[in-house]
């Protein structure tokens, strides 16, 4: 039986790396990584301006999701998948509990154990929180690191 695999990744970290001269090889390494068994889910805080949230709850959508050049589409043309993202209330960001709970669902709702798991932010707090529940987790100090774990994790598939 084959093992899911979720790999998250703050869309704020995907967006810095895309805009680089590296985005290209960001954009191949993910869709490698989703053709060879990984669910690939971006995180993102939840608008709480309220023509945003507003626009958002009428499906409006995220800019960086829609278009020729968002995420979606610059994964799709390198032959990947994303799954989805998972939009986080401001509040989960700012309490430990809350953290470890917004997490524990996804992981639900994936049907994915925790060892099968890779989270990428540059949110320590969030990578503090994934370790916790034994999700491999790494705390990105620059943009260029997300793309050497990706590598790392490809290279280890």
């Amino acid at each position: 039986m084959l093992t899911q695999k979720l790999l998250m990744i703050s869309r704020n970290d995907i967006l810095e790396v895309a805009q680089g001269a590296e985005g290209t090889s960001l954009f191949r390494l993910l869709a490698w990584l989703t053709r060879h068994g990984f669910h690939l889910l971006a995180t993102a805080p939840m608008p709480d301006h309220h023509d945003s949230r507003e626009q958002w709850l009428k499906g409006g959508g995220d800019a960086s999701l829609v278009g020729p050049d968002s995420i979606r589409s610059r994964i799709d043309e390198a032959g990947g998948t994303l799954d989805g993202v998972f939009y986080v209330p401001k509040s989960l960001i700012a309490q430990r509990k809350n953290r470890l709970h917004a997490l524990n669902d996804v992981l639900k709702r994936y049907k994915v154990k925790p060892e099968s798991a890779w989270l990428f932010s540059s949110s320590r707090k969030w990578a503090e929180a994934a370790i916790e529940l034994d999700i491999r987790a790494t705390a990105l100090s620059q943009p260029s690191e997300l793309l050497e774990r990706l590598q790392a994790l490809k290279d280890e598939s």
